[in-house]
């Protein structure tokens, strides 16, 4: 896996960190390679292949909600083989067009932790790069998702935290204990860390979603990236989402990153070819490489 120092020597203004593949569920189903090729007409130089990494096992025992939230959460570990494969056989014909990092986005659940370390010795000199986000939270009937669709949302999450101030809070708890996390190997760029807003267009415009709390969880988060000089991932999946219509970190955010010198590394989080370069032109113009 790279270092820090490796990974800030990649220039931002070029650099796509964040796409999924075919060998996510819960995506188009589009190969690989075509979204390569996208990224290259694009002009981008440095390209994140960063699928759903497996989840144990016990997961799906714990899982709580819809079969769809919880069987395309991620690739099975009996995939990893085949990408393995197939990922360094695309670095290798695209290597004198664009470069590519082969990795992860990898769910931090705090239950699991002893597993996802094991995987990430096992798995460390296969990688390049990879994200760590938070997709889970715990309720009483298990583990629930935020972001695989508004009923799940609700009869979850919010079911068990009542409100989604409430449900902010916890999610950003999370986020820290991810953050917080010292193991070897770890991620060294966090995922979407306002994910739990995906649904907010959904709710009357009264319904708080930030108070004062929040904003401190927020910019403990970000003090502490900043403190470890690491990655945030800058999201824009969400912008062009009607649920949401914003990047994650939102605006306001985005600049506290950017006074806090966070770098922060474009995310189309493609699930589908088109989506590539989504929003790319937004994190260009706003400077948001620098």
């Amino acid at each position: 896996m790279l270092t820090l120092e490796q990974l800030r020597e990649i220039p931002r203004n070029s650099w796509s960190g964040h796409n999924h593949t075919e060998f996510c569920s819960h995506g188009s189903g589009e190969d690989v390679e075509l979204y390569i090729q996208k990224a290259i007409t694009e002009g981008f130089k440095t390209y994140s292949i960063t699928e759903h990494f497996p989840l144990p096992q016990e997961f799906y025992e714990k899982a709580n909600g819809s079969a769809h939230a919880i069987y395309t959460a991620a690739m099975r570990i009996n995939e990893l083989p085949k990408y393995f494969t197939k990922m360094q056989d695309i670095k290798l014909k695209y290597q004198d067009k664009i470069r590519i990092l082969i990795g992860f986005e990898i769910d931090y659940i705090a239950e699991f932790q002893k597993w996802t370390q094991q995987q990430l010795l096992k798995y460390a000199d296969q990688i390049d790069d990879a994200i760590l986000s938070v997709h889970f939270l715990p309720t009483k009937g298990g583990l629930s998702a935020v972001d695989d669709s508004l009923i799940d949302f609700k009869n979850g999450v919010l079911a068990e935290y009542k409100t989604p101030v409430n449900v902010a809070k916890v999610y950003l708890d999370t986020m820290m204990e991810a953050v917080l996390w010292n193991t070897q190997y770890k991620p060294k760029r966090y995922g979407h860390i306002m994910l739990y807003r995906k649904w907010r267009n959904e709710f009357p415009n009264s319904v708080i979603w930030e108070d004062e709390e929040v904003q401190d969880k927020l910019a403990g988060i970000l003090d502490m990236i900043a403190s470890r000089k690491e990655f945030l991932d800058c999201n824009f999946s969400g912008l062009f989402r009607s649920t949401q219509t914003e990047p994650s970190p939102n605006y306001s955010w985005i600049r506290e990153a950017q006074e806090k010198q966070i770098p922060l590394v474009y995310g189309a989080d493609a699930h589908k070819v088109v989506s590539v370069s989504a929003g790319f032109n937004t994190y260009l113009e706003n400077k948001y490489y620098l």
